[in-house]
């Protein structure tokens, strides 16, 4: 048999926890950044990689900076980071591969300080993929 004084317990935990979500969201809605657009860069460089509108429904994209992977992208979703500046390789991969082979695009870039390097990933065949720059002609964009 129940007792009755463990029900009000409960109720006074389950209220504590729902308190500590609301304080939690609060001091990180207060402190943090709702987007990187608005994060000082401090000397560092804003790297987007978009993926294509058209890139395929069930294509993944792989993404790399230096040989690490950053992240796996599926349809209607992009990448963006803060990225110290200097010479970085970019990779991307398509998931999954079709006849068992992964195949790389890499693209060297000059990434400045203070400055936004943008990419589009852009489904070349269905096992290939290639980074367009958003804005060839801008003086700081990956030298080629």
């Amino acid at each position: 048999m129940k007792t009755s004084h463990a029900y009000p317990s409960k109720l006074v935990l389950m209220i504590a926890i729902a308190c500590s979500f609301v304080a939690g969201a609060a001091t990180t809605k207060a402190g943090g950044y709702e987007s990187m657009n608005s994060m000082p860069l401090n000397g560092n460089t804003r790297l987007y990689i978009w993926r294509a509108a058209d890139f395929g429904t069930f294509i993944y994209l792989n993404v790399y900076i230096d040989g690490v992977k950053l992240t796996t992208l599926g349809r209607n979703e992009a990448y963006e980071a803060i990225v110290r500046p200097g010479k970085h390789v970019l990779a991307i991969s398509t998931t999954p591969c079709p006849y068992g082979q992964t195949k790389f695009t890499y693209q060297h870039c000059t990434l400045r300080p203070g400055e936004t390097c943008a990419f589009t990933a852009i489904w070349e065949y269905a096992d290939w993929a290639m980074l367009e720059v958003s804005d060839p002609n801008h003086p700081y964009y990956p030298l080629r």
